[in-house]
């Protein structure tokens, strides 16, 4: 709950706990600072690494043309600032990432959220104001737009393909266990909650849990088997299970 928690501090909820960083972390605060994630991600437009990373998912894009966007100096940028944020966050909450006991919590932790069965953010909710968007989900520790856990993953590749494994294989390994929450998490959030079409194998029952506990834990040693799945989960999302 405090990683989630932590993480949104310091993004969707910045004026609230780090006023001082303008929304650095998020999409700006629509004055002095544009913010690092609408370099990438989209908010009121589609920024190259969104289309090109949808575009490899639909099979209308290489991942070449992925790795050219992520590449771009000033997406780069904001990708590694971001990055560096995550893997500080992970750390204090999680500790290693290569720990198999840190994988299991880390890939429960994601369930939960995905499940939305985490202890309510009561205090949280205090500091929103009636009027204010969020609050409709202030009060809770889970994910309610279903395209966020697809640009968990975009975030997650396009580090990697700045980075590379070969320099980083502390962050590789972290990144993968990433990839595995997104890959066991999103479908745990689909088939429970409604959001979106996923596998027609996954429903909402014990086995299905049961089922991707084992693949996350296959998963979080697989970077590149996690990042084929999410985008075939993105590819059902869009276009139903024939397609993917």
């Amino acid at each position: 709950m405090a990683w989630f928690h932590e993480l949104d501090a310091w993004t969707e909820y910045w004026d609230i706990y780090h006023p001082e960083i303008k929304g650095r972390f998020y999409f700006g605060d629509g004055r002095d600072e544009a913010g690092l994630l609408g370099r990438f991600l989209p908010r009121t437009s589609y920024p190259p690494p969104w289309t090109a990373w949808t575009g490899v998912a639909l099979n209308s894009a290489t991942p070449e043309d992925f790795r050219d966007a992520a590449r771009q100096p000033e997406v780069a940028e904001a990708v590694m600032e971001v990055e560096g944020l995550v893997g500080g966050l992970f750390a204090k909450h999680f500790g290693d990432a290569a720990d198999p006991s840190v994988q299991a919590d880390y890939l429960e932790a994601t369930f939960r959220f995905a499940l939305d069965v985490l202890p309510p953010a009561t205090e949280r909710d205090a500091r929103i104001a009636p009027d204010d968007w969020r609050k409709r989900t202030a009060g809770r520790h889970t994910l309610d737009g279903d395209l966020m856990w697809f640009a968990w993953a975009l975030h997650t590749e396009a580090v990697e393909a700045i980075v590379g494994r070969a320099r980083d294989p502390g962050g590789h390994v972290r990144r993968a266990l990433t990839l595995a929450g997104i890959a066991s998490g999103c479908p745990v959030n689909f088939a429970w909650r409604g959001h979106r079409r996923t596998r027609a194998e996954y429903r909402a029952d014990d086995a299905t849990l049961d089922l991707l506990r084992k693949r996350g834990l296959a998963w979080a040693n697989d970077f590149d088997g996690a990042a084929a799945e999410i985008r075939a989960l993105y590819r059902i999302r869009e276009w139903g299970e024939e397609a993917a």
